[in-house]
């Protein structure tokens, strides 16, 4: 189907309207590290219960719960010693979930990848 002259602007005009807010988009941080306290944060609406898994704790050998500190977001605070470490989000104790604004990234060996916390010496 062909659009008429005024369909087009007005399709163009809405579609540059959802690319702005697109690229506009604050991307908030999974993680925040001060000193050798690091601050865990996942978001999501439909989750009824998110765990922190990785190198530091033997990817969920030890259970990190979150505590839900809203609607949708997700926290926990952790000390670390300084070092590289791997970490994913376990969701509703099945989905593991890469997050999706982590600082960097490594691969994980199984065609996968993990988010990387550096935690510096003093």
């Amino acid at each position: 189907m062909l659009l008429n002259k005024k369909n087009r602007y007005i399709v163009m005009f809405i579609l540059s309207l959802f690319i702005s807010q697109c690229a506009y988009a604050p991307i908030v941080p999974n993680t925040f590290v001060n000193n050798n306290t690091c601050l865990f944060r996942y978001v999501s609406k439909s989750a009824r219960s998110v765990n922190l898994v990785g190198s530091f704790n033997e990817w969920g050998a030890y259970p990190l719960q979150m505590k839900k500190i809203d609607k949708q977001t997700w926290e926990i605070s952790i000390t670390l010693k300084p070092g590289i470490y791997y970490y994913q989000f376990l969701v509703d104790n099945k989905n593991l979930i890469i997050p999706p604004n982590a600082d960097e990234y490594n691969k994980d060996g199984f065609e996968g990848k993990n988010a990387v916390v550096i935690i510096l010496q003093k």
